[in-house]
């Protein structure tokens, strides 16, 4: 599972990039003011809590995850669901971790491998069908069964019973969601800019932004972003399209996971991403990267939206589901995406943000890389995936700035 591990890579102090670009590296008086006192808050007191949970899942990457079915946040502590018995790598971990925050270990009546080869079939049927009335297929986190999403439950109870291969199902209400395009950026390019698809100019609805400056093993240096964004071979400028033909050239697509939905753009690109408003006020430097936690407080960073905070990892992160047409008219199947929405109702992102950088906080002035946008659906809810996933599939690692 893409989603269902933890790891702080990279999570160490940096010398910051240095870039070109009057005011991009501008700072706010009081860093993140954007932030509502206590999200900010919520998002401080799960510092710890990741801590721990990275250790544990550090040690999963290397030595298998078995019965894992999930890491969950409290409030106060850190719950592990496992079927079965810890690995003695594991159940080390736990102690290790229980130095920094407390940890809980629950049973769990199903591992994610075992929820993952219950859905199966399932996802056959629904891969074969972009209007198969089950639009979504996750795992609980907690190892309780499988979750569906549906608009129409009267259809999906007659195309599949209340179980699956024996899994207990339970169905939730949603729609198919829709894929969700500053100004002027120079290089070395940041995370959270607006990027214009050659193949589309001119079309303002079809912009995506940036998620953050990567560089794989190599050395060589890319900025990755949504994978329906755009296609491998394709060409990408920043800015608005206010005139046709301007913008700064940024480079060529080379490298794309579909199902994943990631895109690396070949570019000069920098360790820092743009905050505040849609205009792009400041830039905060990136420490690092990390994974996806259930109920972990996040933020994203887009160009059609600007910051948006006060959003929340759910506990279902979802296996499969179909998304809208994306600007090719193409409709595409993504897998392993995290499910987070914001809490107090309002829209989480808005068309323009996909690729966008998904984010959580480091201390007061430095933000850690999370994931890019994918997509939206009723406006609070918000699929983005994580970065992990992209060091998966293309061995790639965050810039710091």
């Amino acid at each position: 599972m893409a989603v269902l591990s933890v790891s702080l890579a990279g999570m160490v102090p940096a010398a910051a990039d240095q870039a070109s670009g009057g005011d991009k590296d501008a700072v706010e008086a009081v860093p993140f003011s954007h932030i509502p006192a206590d999200i900010r808050q919520k998002m401080q007191d799960q510092v710890p809590l990741k801590a721990a949970a990275s250790k544990i899942s550090w040690a999963m990457e290397k030595n298998g995850h078995g019965g894992f079915a999930g890491i969950v946040l409290q409030p106060h502590s850190v719950e592990l669901w496992w079927k079965g018995t810890l690995p003695a790598a594991v159940s080390k971990a736990v102690v290790q971790a229980r130095g920094t925050a407390s940890v809980e270990v629950r049973p769990a009546r199903y591992s994610q491998t075992e929820l993952k080869a219950a859905a199966a079939k399932l996802i056959a049927e629904m891969k074969k069908d972009p209007k198969y009335p089950i639009s979504q297929v996750a795992g609980s986190l907690r190892g309780e069964g499988l979750v569906l999403t549906t608009k129409d439950k009267p259809k999906a109870l007659a195309a599949q019973a209340k179980t699956v291969s024996g899994v207990p199902v339970r169905y939730v209400e949603g729609d198919v969601p829709g894929v969700a395009g500053r100004n002027d950026d120079s290089p070395r390019y940041y995370g959270g800019g607006a990027i214009l698809n050659d193949d589309i100019k001119g079309d303002i609805k079809y912009r995506c932004t940036a998620g953050w400056g990567v560089t794989d093993g190599s050395g060589r240096s890319y900025l990755l972003t949504a994978g329906h964004c755009g296609r491998v071979g394709g060409g990408w400028h920043n800015g608005a399209w206010t005139t046709d033909g301007t913008g700064l050239w940024i480079g060529w697509a080379s490298r794309e996971n579909t199902e994943h939905d990631l895109l690396l753009i070949d570019a000069d690109s920098g360790g820092r991403i743009w905050d505040g408003s849609w205009r792009g006020d400041f830039a905060k430097g990136v420490i690092g990267w990390d994974w996806a936690y259930a109920n972990e407080w996040v933020c994203q960073s887009g160009s059609s939206s600007g910051a948006v905070c006060g959003i929340q990892n759910t506990d279902n992160f979802t296996y499969v589901g179909w998304f809208k047409p994306d600007a090719y008219g193409r409709t595409e199947w993504y897998t392993d995406l995290v499910v987070a929405r914001r809490a107090d109702g309002g829209p989480a992102a808005h068309l323009g943000d996909s690729g966008g950088p998904v984010f959580s906080l480091s201390g007061n002035l430095d933000v850690v890389a999370k994931g890019t946008v994918t997509g939206i659906d009723d406006g609070s809810t918000m699929y983005y995936q994580d970065f992990g996933t992209a060091w998966r599939d293309f061995g790639i690692t965050v810039k710091l700035g």
